[in-house]
């Protein structure tokens, strides 16, 4: 009777030990999972009332939470929308950026507010590659705002995935819906 309790005791430290272990090893996820980028001195929170811009532009950015293998075979990614500022000199204002599903259902707002971004910075928003919400015909909607003499931002969506030992990944990039105001 003795053996079996030190057995079974030994036995519940060592699941107790390698449920610890397997918690710790498990990535931790950041705050830009699905959210806005951390706020700090590069992208940070403004008042409509302070902002100066006389150009305002959307953009639409294809994205895919998943593709397709064979009809009943997908692949999950993890998709990254990159928001960049190209201008050495002036900040760029992120109004909204709005999530979209394959049915085009709006399924989540990824800002709250108005944010600067600024000079050659790069906001990132990042939505989980097990969220499969968006489908394969996920997309984006960018609304910024900047000075008429400012270069445009770079936007894209890069996508990442896997399927056993096989990597894959790719970008799409943003096109201007309609002409700037």
């Amino acid at each position: 009777m003795t053996g079996f309790m030190l057995r079974s005791g030994l036995c519940g430290r060592s699941i107790a030990l390698a449920g610890l272990l397997l918690a710790l090893a498990q990535p931790a996820y950041s705050e830009q999972v699905r959210k806005s980028p951390g706020k700090g001195s590069h992208f940070y929170s403004v008042q409509p009332q302070e902002v100066k811009a006389t150009r305002d532009c959307s953009v639409y950015v294809p994205a895919y939470s998943h593709i397709y293998l064979a009809e009943s075979s997908q692949v999950p990614l993890a998709v990254t929308l990159s928001v960049r500022n190209m201008n050495p000199d002036k900040r760029l204002i992120i109004k909204s950026v709005d999530y979209f599903d394959t049915r085009g259902e709006k399924l989540e707002s990824l800002t709250s507010g108005w944010f600067a971004l600024a000079p050659m910075a790069t906001a990132s928003f990042v939505i989980d590659q097990q969220d499969l919400s968006g489908g394969a015909g996920a997309n984006f909607i960018v609304h910024w705002a900047t000075d008429e003499s400012a270069q445009e931002p770079l936007i894209e969506a890069v996508m990442a995935g896997y399927r056993g030992t096989k990597g894959l990944s790719f970008i799409s990039r943003g096109v201007k819906l309609l002409s700037c105001e």
